[in-house]
């Protein structure tokens, strides 16, 4: 005897529908994640209280809101959507391959320096590395983890603290040698070298030492990897996380001014390993480990 088919009734784009709907907050945003009109939205979550005979929504003005038993359904479902398509994710790209993102910093200095013991211990993995200074969507995106600098606190995600990161303001010894570095204002007299992607906070810094932008001899932005690099030439001073210094100030290469910056131990956050639950497969956790003894070692 054939199994009777108990999905096929499904209204399964309705569904989605209301998912994100619950999801976003508002029809507009709904359209918007399903590339869809407002007028689809609408009509599929109108379909669905007509298909299910039950009503899931009240009108307060212009906006739908959601009874709480409607919003119970629409939790499950969002959960078993990602569910869904966690394991389609999985099926598309294989078991091996791992996604992850990370600050390009962190890529360049921190990560590429020790992957061949990865790759030695785990040659199952097949890595793939992702270097900018983008925040990517890990519950719905194609990355499986991020390696981010901040406070830990993003919704939805499994976050594990790796190192305490801080900035220092560096120079190599050749540039420093052009003038005396009594306090902070001297150092408009030195060329800078600012990292494209942290503008807003190094502006706050400049700020908080009453320091003007413009009155510098010259600034040169550049991206995030190339900082450390054309601060080692003697390019610039430069405000770069201690994390990536640390070694160059150690060999002298760097040195390092205002150590007792008060500013900068106010501003201290950590680096953090990120993930969704649905990404958390064996690779995944098999790098998290990997990581935790790079530490510890």
């Amino acid at each position: 005897m054939k199994k009777r088919n108990d999905f096929a009734w499904l209204p399964l784009n309705s569904l989605r529908a209301f998912a994100v709907f619950h999801g976003t907050g508002s029809v507009g945003a709904a359209a918007h994640a399903l590339r869809v009109t407002h007028g689809a939205v609408s009509q599929h979550l109108r379909g669905l209280e007509d298909r299910l005979q039950r009503r899931l929504f009240v009108r307060t003005g212009n906006r739908l809101v959601m009874l709480p038993e409607a919003e119970e359904l629409a939790d499950s479902l969002l959960g078993h959507f990602r569910a869904i398509a966690a394991d389609l994710n999985q099926f598309r790209r294989g078991d091996n391959i791992l996604n992850v993102t990370v600050t390009p910093h962190v890529a360049q200095h921190w990560l590429l320096p020790r992957l061949d013991d990865l790759i030695r211990r785990h040659p199952e993995i097949d890595l793939r590395i992702n270097a900018d200074a983008a925040v990517h969507d890990l519950v719905q995106g194609d990355f499986d983890a991020a390696i981010r600098y901040g406070d830990g606190n993003w919704p939805e995600l499994n976050c594990e603290r790796l190192f305490e990161g801080w900035d220092v303001v560096v120079a190599a010894p050749s540039i420093l040698e052009q003038v005396s570095i009594q306090a902070p204002r001297d150092l408009t007299r030195l060329p800078w070298i600012l990292d494209e992607d942290r503008d807003i906070e190094m502006s706050r810094w400049f700020d908080d030492h009453g320091l003007d932008q413009q009155a510098h001899s010259r600034i040169t932005r550049l991206p995030s990897a190339l900082t450390l690099a054309a601060a080692l030439d003697g390019h610039g001073v430069a405000w770069l996380p201690h994390v990536y210094a640390a070694p160059y100030l150690s060999s002298g290469r760097l040195a390092r001014l205002f150590s007792d910056d008060r500013w900068a131990a106010q501003c201290r956050h950590h680096y953090y390993l990120c993930w969704a639950d649905s990404k958390n497969g064996p690779c995944l956790r098999a790098f998290r480990q990997w990581i935790m003894r790079q530490l510890a070692g």
